[in-house]
């Protein structure tokens, strides 16, 4: 019965989690591009916590989306491809 509970409480975290979400400097994050087999766990950025980030910002995305795009070979690893300019909105 507890692990219902625990499957449950998780299916109902992600079901709520917005699909894209609008970031600093023009930067859009996609849940849905990330509900993978390869990445498809929350706490492999959220660690312990669902919701904001720990720790969350230019330095921490700079280091683990980049470095998790180089790792997969997917997803952009330069500036354009994850910032997007206001003139090409």
């Amino acid at each position: 019965m507890k692990r219902v509970m625990i499957i449950l409480v998780l299916l109902s975290q992600n079901a709520f989690a917005e699909e894209v979400i609008s970031l600093k400097h023009d930067v859009d994050f996609d849940h849905q591009s990330h509900k993978t087999e390869r990445v498809g766990k929350c706490v492999v950025c959220h660690e312990q916590k669902l919701g904001k980030i720990a720790g969350f910002g230019r330095a921490w995305a700079h280091k683990n989306c980049i470095d998790c795009h180089d790792l997969y070979q997917e997803g952009p690893r330069r500036c354009g491809g994850c910032h997007r300019h206001k003139e090409n909105a």
